[in-house]
């Protein structure tokens, strides 16, 4: 497994991989892909891809993405739900159900963590459900509960710089 920075080109993966944390519970019905894409939240999430403050990470698999992990900055304005301020760019992943379990999440926390600080970004943050098994990675990852917003939890984690 190796672990790239994304480019543009990966965008229709990032989409994927964003429905992938929607719906990261197999228990969860699950809507059809592409009607769900056109949901306002989802869209809003990659809308405009690749501007400032932008950056993804793509773990493959014999060449084939099986994850990724990305983030980007929002504003008070305008944001997503682990949003903590408009200096801290919030992250999202998913990996293909087929191969977590496997280091495949840590290895991309920890690419993205590393590009974030190469950046020079002082924190991230993120959003999760408080029962999503990706919490524990998290925490083990030095990400620390902050906030709380609908029924998930906004976590942070502080960059060496």
């Amino acid at each position: 497994m190796i672990i790239r920075i994304g480019t543009h080109n990966d965008l229709p993966f990032l989409e994927h991989m964003l429905f992938e944390a929607f719906f990261w519970n197999p228990d969860y019905p699950r809507p059809e892909v592409q009607k769900f894409m056109q949901h306002p939240e989802f869209r809003k999430l990659l809308s405009d891809w690749g501007r400032v403050g932008d950056k993804a990470v793509i773990a493959e698999e014999n060449e084939t993405p099986i994850g990724a992990a990305w983030y980007r900055l929002w504003t008070a304005e305008n944001h997503s739900y682990g949003f903590v301020d408009s200096e801290t760019p919030e992250l999202g992943m998913a990996v293909r159900a087929s191969h977590r379990g496997k280091g495949a999440g840590r290895m991309l926390l920890r690419g993205l963590i590393a590009a974030a600080s190469e950046d020079g970004f002082r924190a991230l943050s993120l959003s999760v459900d408080p029962s999503n098994f990706a919490r524990q990675l998290y925490e083990s990852e030095g990400f620390i509960k902050v906030g709380e917003s609908g029924t998930s939890c906004t976590m942070k984690r502080n960059l060496c710089l």
